[in-house]
């Protein structure tokens, strides 16, 4: 479904606008991407999502495209702590999720320890279906990580390279 309004024209304009068509000396490289600028999941209800992501990992309303979501085939976007866009939450009926991915935030050390210390108060669900605790930290050898479900049941992330910091709390629960 090709969207319609003015989130598809205004969407097209900034993507033609970002887009910077590089070349080097092997030949044609097509798009040289700068970062990850934003992902796309799938809700039933934007805006009851919008407000889980906000209490769960402080994810704020992005203020600079909120009109976008004025049309309900339009994206609800998300910012994260450095101010850009992060989440475009597009409605979904009540149908099955269309894809499956994870969406890996990453945190400082600081805030994974802290993140641990609230994860009952959260009461996030792990992919297994049961809630997440501290004993679901994984650990990668360089860097440590969090799996849970939003309650769309998109896949998540919680994510940090401090390792030394986060082995230290990790090795005292």
């Amino acid at each position: 479904m090709t969207p319609v309004g003015p989130y598809a024209y205004n969407g097209l304009r900034e993507t033609l606008r970002l887009l910077h068509i590089t070349r080097c000396k092997e030949g044609p490289v097509g798009v040289r991407a700068l970062k990850i600028d934003h992902v796309h999941i799938e809700v039933r209800d934007r805006d009851a999502a919008a407000d889980w992501y906000q209490r769960t990992l402080g994810l704020v309303r992005y203020k600079q495209l909120a009109s976008w979501a004025d049309d309900k085939n339009g994206p609800l976007i998300l910012s994260a702590g450095d101010g850009n866009p992060a989440l475009s939450l597009f409605r979904r009926d009540c149908g099955a999720l269309s894809r499956d991915a994870t969406i890996a935030f990453r945190v400082s050390g600081e805030q994974f320890v802290a993140f641990m210390d609230e994860l009952s108060d959260l009461r996030l669900l792990h992919r297994s279906g049961k809630i997440l605790s501290r004993g679901d930290v994984v650990d990668h050898a360089l860097s440590w990580s969090l799996y849970f479900l939003d309650p769309d049941e998109n896949r998540l992330e919680v994510t940090s390279y401090d390792y030394a910091q986060i082995a230290g709390a990790v090795g005292g629960q």
